[in-house]
């Protein structure tokens, strides 16, 4: 048995580090040691800022229908986290597939030691900086989302919300051959960074941004919007933004709710189509090829290919981790992806 610090979320915007112990490695197990945890600015902040549906409502897995309850799927105290890059320390019975020294990836929560079924870590290549791993989750997310936006050679594609999935998205949909690239953010920071990651334009949504698509592509509007940011009224302008017949991808995990959707103008008058993108799960469009594991294995070789290290800007010793996220919650300009680091 030996002891780690771990990340607890004991209230909506409150967080402390605990000791726990964790066990020695069972049969099929590795324990791991952290190096680097990424906290997320869109999903894990509908958690953190208590926002989640899983706060108060309980979904059920025979429906998967969600609905109020008076024990809901979340309580707190609450240990979250899902991008955990570390070494292996040791392997228990019949583990062949790790090592001790081996750098993997693993959905697991910030915490300084965890412990893991061996066949649900990711293997990250030698040549890959084990700080850039924890975009793993980020990247099969954005990639997800690409896979279902199906851009063609040539597409006009609009990426709302530059964070760490908008800015791999961006550079995804350049590698598809998109023609046009337009990137969508409030901070100037994130669109300049955009630009230099392959967008050919990018636009501040308070400036309009369905108009000025529409002066960059003779008034066609885009063939596909992908909406990354997370704010509702971004999908509203996602909608306008879009062409005739042209597709809509939202990957985000909105929070709160939707006044600001209106579904009377263009989305009446131009029939585009909205698809949920969510990273759990592989499109039925895409055919019986695809699965869960094989968008794993094109996200463990995009690791190496694309330019991650511009998208790490804040880092944080574990033990400061309510300072963290509290940074991550206040969405300063230059901040982009944050890192708690461990001993």
């Amino acid at each position: 048995m030996s002891s780690a610090r771990q990340v607890v979320i004991t209230g909506p915007r409150t967080v402390e580090v605990r000791e726990v112990d964790v066990p020695s490695p069972g049969p099929g197990e590795v324990r791991i040691a952290t190096l680097f945890s990424g906290i997320s600015a869109g999903t894990e902040m509908n958690v953190y800022r208590g926002i989640a549906p899983q706060w108060h409502m309980h979904r059920d897995p025979a429906t998967a229908l969600f609905s109020r309850s008076e024990t809901p799927d979340w309580s707190y105290p609450f240990v979250y986290g899902y991008a955990n890059a570390g070494r292996v320390v040791d392997a228990g019975e019949g583990v062949t597939s790790r090592k001790p020294g081996d750098v993997v990836f693993t959905y697991m929560p910030h915490q300084s030691l965890v412990l893991a079924s061996a066949e649900s870590t990711v293997l990250i290549p030698a040549e890959v900086e084990p700080r850039h791993a924890v975009v793993n989750s980020n990247l099969n997310t954005a990639l997800g989302g690409v896979l279902d936006a199906r851009p063609a050679l040539g597409d006009a594609v609009v990426v709302s919300g530059l964070g760490v999935i908008g800015l791999l998205v961006t550079q995804l949909v350049r590698r598809a051959g998109a023609g046009l690239v337009v990137g969508v953010d409030r901070l100037e920071s994130r669109r300049e960074l955009a630009r230099r990651l392959g967008a050919d334009a990018v636009i501040d949504p308070r400036e309009g941004v369905a108009e000025k698509v529409r002066a960059l592509t003779q008034n066609r509007g885009a063939d596909v919007v992908i909406e990354v940011s997370g704010a509702a009224p971004a999908l509203n302008e996602a909608i306008r933004t879009a062409g005739f017949a042209g597709r809509v991808v939202a990957i985000s995990w909105y929070g709160g709710t939707f006044e600001s959707l209106n579904l009377a103008g263009e989305f009446h008058h131009n029939r585009p189509r909205i698809i949920s993108s969510q990273v759990g799960s592989i499109s039925p469009e895409l055919g019986p090829l695809w699965s869960v594991a094989r968008r794993q294995e094109v996200v463990t070789r995009l690791l190496s290919q694309l330019e991650l290290a511009p998208l790490f800007t804040h880092e944080f010793p574990v033990d400061r981790a309510a300072e963290a996220y509290a940074v991550v919650d206040s969405a300063p300009e230059g901040l982009v992806q944050c890192v708690l680091t461990y001993a």
